[in-house]
């Protein structure tokens, strides 16, 4: 009955994510990006409680260390051209990777699998509600310093 409740809170979770984005469903940090960050930190809170021993207090810093250290892999990911912005949902999944990795070790490896197909799945369909109910395209720019003209490969 414990896995239950774990589900029902992360589907909880997940779904205050994506209430919470839909004011913001026309910006780069959206419903899917909601939706990720709020799943990503049930999963890490889910993965501490699951933390007992007498060496609890370091795997808790480890999982600290994970959180915000992996924020930096993400921030990589995250490009501006003028005003437009792209990557944060890319940021946000590199986020909520590691915290599936941390349930994986710490709590419950069957949990983390389902989750994982679970942030899969309900990623493509939100890509889809944004799409086709929101109207809202990705475009991914050329990155170079004339759009027009885009950079040669480089040679090595």
């Amino acid at each position: 009955m414990e896995r239950v409740d774990l589900l029902v809170r992360l589907l909880v979770a997940g779904g205050a994510g994506i209430v919470l984005g839909l004011p913001y469903r026309t910006r780069p940090g959206g419903v899917r990006t909601h939706y990720l960050v709020t799943l990503g930190a049930a999963l890490f809170c889910s993965a501490g409680a699951n933390v007992v021993g007498p060496k609890a207090q370091e795997t808790l810093r480890i999982i600290q260390g994970v959180a915000s250290g992996i924020g930096f892999v993400g921030a990589a990911s995250v490009l501006k051209r003028g005003s437009a912005i792209f990557g944060i949902t890319t940021a946000a999944s590199i986020w909520i990777a590691a915290a599936v990795g941390c349930e994986a070790v710490l709590g419950s490896p069957l949990l983390a699998g389902l989750v994982a197909v679970v942030i899969a799945v309900s990623n493509l369909l939100l890509s889809l509600l944004e799409r086709h109910v929101f109207h809202r395209r990705r475009v991914m720019l050329e990155l170079s310093d004339e759009p027009s003209n885009p950079r040669p490969p480089r040679q090595d």
